[in-house]
């Protein structure tokens, strides 16, 4: 298993090594499978990636502790792209070409996996994408036969808050919203769940990724008077207008989606997260009775990485968990299509307490939303 300081070493661009000319399947030897993830590790999102890779790393490490998988240890290629969907598609690109990718993993951005999808379709059979950090619509409808979503839509999420929302009898709602196709996609989400129940939105705002025009959102949204705010955002937006809002109107109550919940993000927000809602598409991981949460929180203790215990990075264990049982049951002759076969194959499949469901052609995993809000101490709570 990689020290604390080997693995800190790994958060910059991975070196790509040749791969054999006479490997008959991409990123498949007698001895070794590759896969690869082009996350943020620098950019507006960095946030996030560190808690991402420790969770896949740790993850992995295990496997190939015990073996891999049917003789064949894992490796994973990390490649920074600063949340810029140019730098994802020259990314995949490399790895296609330089490290002959089996599979990709926790791409982060509807924008950055919007822009990989024609390159994955251009290699027969296409290259396989898993769990994709993204609740849009575009890899969901239609479905892409080599896709695997696990966590639930922004739809899903935006329905969630608006009926906990509209049933507590609050209707004038804002939405800031993020602008690029995240932000946008959302923002659909919510305006349809508004419309599905005869409401209208108060008010909505965009902001861009840095925060640069924050007060102008601020602005904006505050004219309006909403009672809350939904946040199509991560990361820097969100921390920024959080607090920059509390500075006009302490009374709004703020919710945003599941990609906002790291610990370095509640951590940035300090005292003005409290009571900020948070959906969530994994349960919380320190649940006392859930053994994934248990396993998953275990692993990263042990592994030296406690400060990096978070929702999302529970949610990235669970992606490589499941796409390494889906390895382990195509069987020893990997192809591509037996691991799509192997992934499919899972029918109401339990993962220590969350179930993930893609029988019968399905792409989509699991609908789970949850509310977790952000209590004292700079800890989720239900």
């Amino acid at each position: 298993m990689l020290s604390k300081r080997d693995f800190l070493g790994t958060l910059g661009i991975a070196a790509l090594s040749p791969w054999a000319a006479a490997q008959t399947v991409p990123g498949v030897s007698s001895k070794e499978i590759v896969l690869g993830q082009s996350l943020e590790l620098t950019g507006p999102l960095r946030e996030m990636s560190p808690d991402m890779v420790s969770a896949t790393q740790v993850y992995l490490d295990a496997v190939n502790a015990q073996g891999g998988v049917h003789g064949r240890r894992i490796r994973m290629v990390t490649m920074d792209d600063g949340y810029q969907p140019a730098n994802t598609a020259k990314n995949v690109a490399s790895m296609m070409e330089d490290s002959g990718v089996f599979a990709l993993c926790n791409l982060t951005g509807t924008a950055n996996v919007a822009a990989i999808l024609p390159l994955l379709a251009q290699q027969s059979p296409p290259l396989p994408l898993i769990a994709p950090f993204t609740g849009a619509d575009l890899v969901r409808t239609p479905a892409i036969a080599h896709v695997f979503n696990i966590r639930a839509s922004y739809a899903d999420e935006a329905e969630k808050l608006v009926q906990h929302l509209t049933t507590l009898g609050v209707l004038r709602i804002g939405v800031l919203w993020v602008n690029n196709g995240f932000g946008k996609d959302g923002l659909a989400g919510v305006r349809k769940s508004m419309e599905k129940r005869g409401h209208k939105l108060q008010a909505d705002a965009p902001i861009q990724a840095d925060a640069s025009d924050v007060q102008q959102a601020v602005t904006s949204l505050s004219r309006s008077g909403p009672d809350a705010v939904i946040m199509i955002t991560a990361g820097a937006p969100t921390v920024a207008f959080i607090k920059a809002y509390r500075t006009m109107n302490r009374a709004t109550r703020f919710y945003t989606l599941s990609v906002m919940g790291t610990q370095a993000t509640v951590r940035a927000l300090g005292p003005e997260g409290v009571g900020v809602v948070v959906t969530t598409v994994v349960p919380l991981p320190w649940s006392q009775s859930m053994p994934l949460a248990r396993e998953y929180r275990t692993a990263l203790m042990q592994a030296g990485f406690p400060q990096n215990i978070s929702l999302i990075g529970m949610e990235a264990y669970l992606n490589i968990k499941v796409l390494v049982e889906g390895l382990r049951r195509a069987g020893k002759d990997l192809t591509r299509a037996r691991f799509m076969e192997g992934l499919e194959s899972m029918r109401r499949m339990d993962f220590g307490g969350f179930e993930v469901d893609f029988g019968r052609g399905g792409r989509q995993g699991s609908r789970f939303v949850d509310l977790t809000i952000i209590g004292h101490g700079e800890k989720f709570i239900r």
